[in-house]
């Protein structure tokens, strides 16, 4: 059986700075992470990223913070974004 996914339209914000936050010593739980982001129109802005998000992947400077229309925020490596997304 064969899908496809319906288009999304979504807002991508490059992740300039990655920090880390204090968790629990010798806890094996994903990091949560701090980032500066921005889209070089708007004023940048900082988000935390929870263990749930860094789970797959932890993001570097570069990669990016994406928010669909319905308000899911998630990570995408650089390559991978940009390879799927073109600007409208």
């Amino acid at each position: 059986m064969k899908f496809i996914a319906n288009p999304v339209e979504v807002e991508a914000f490059t992740i300039l700075q990655v920090e880390e936050m204090e968790q629990e010593t010798g806890s094996a739980e994903a990091p949560t992470l701090r980032l500066l982001i921005g889209d070089g129109v708007s004023e940048n802005q900082h988000v935390v990223a929870d263990p749930g998000m860094t789970a797959r992947m932890k993001p570097t400077v570069g990669d990016y913070w994406v928010v669909q229309s319905d308000g899911y925020s998630y990570l995408n490596p650089k390559e991978v974004f940009e390879r799927k997304y073109h600007a409208i």
